[in-house]
């Protein structure tokens, strides 16, 4: 592709490997006082949204003092953004996971958009926000969801990495990135505003919009390149 034409995307969003390793390496044991006071403050969300979010109400769900709370996450500020990182490494992970035995990048493509739009789709944190306090939630995934969708650009760009490190993807990083941010937008932009004239209300229309258009592009660019003898 033409490296001189618009932004030069080859270059990946700062943070973004390290916030994917992040995501994916931080241990998850439940057993843990922090692990338990981050489901705590998601279920108080989830109940009562975030404006009526406090940190009293995190450490008796937990069942620990507001000083132990403090202890880990000294604002509330700190608590809500270690929340969106936490949901965030469960999603990934659960994508991961779902998409393991996959053979191809076009086979986890498909898998991983089906799997991740009904995941988020049902997401009972994110559908509350959505629903009660859209305002609080929506600029962070639009205007000001730079970290999501470069995480999401990331963590979909690894895969296709390790197929093009492999000869069986023939396309240059510039490529990957915009291949993964395509995706990355579309499961955000069906996310945000469900409501098309696609059918995406069900798994079966979902993995058909995934086949014949999403995994269609990437044909695409892969015929064009081979026309061109790139």
């Amino acid at each position: 592709m033409n490296g001189n034409a618009g932004t030069d995307s080859s270059a990946t969003s700062p943070g973004a490997e390290e916030l994917v390793d992040q995501l994916l390496d931080a241990p998850g044991n439940a057993e843990t006082t922090e692990e338990r006071i981050l489901q705590a403050a998601a279920e108080q969300v989830e109940d009562f949204g975030l404006r009526r979010f406090t940190i009293d109400d995190v450490a008796r769900r937990v069942g620990v003092s507001r000083v132990t709370v403090y202890r880990y996450f000294p604002k509330k500020n700190r608590l809500i953004e270690a929340l969106v990182l936490h949901e965030m490494r469960r999603f990934l992970r659960a994508v991961e996971e779902a998409t393991r035995s996959c053979a191809t990048l076009e086979e986890r493509l498909v898998e991983g958009f089906v799997f991740g739009l009904l995941y988020l789709r049902q997401h009972r944190l994110l559908r509350r926000l959505l629903r009660s306090e859209p305002e609080l939630i929506l600029p962070a995934l639009t205007t000001e969801g730079e970290r999501v969708l470069a995480a999401g650009r990331e963590f979909i760009a690894r895969f296709a990495r390790e197929e093009a490190a492999a000869g069986r993807l023939p396309l240059d990083d510039e490529e990957i990135q915009a291949v993964s941010e395509l995706l990355t937008r579309a499961v955000l932009s069906f996310v945000v505003t469900p409501h098309s004239v696609l059918d995406l209300e069900t798994p079966e229309g979902i993995r058909h919009f995934a086949e014949h258009y999403l995994a269609a592009t990437l044909r695409g660019i892969l015929a064009l390149r081979d026309s061109r003898g790139s």
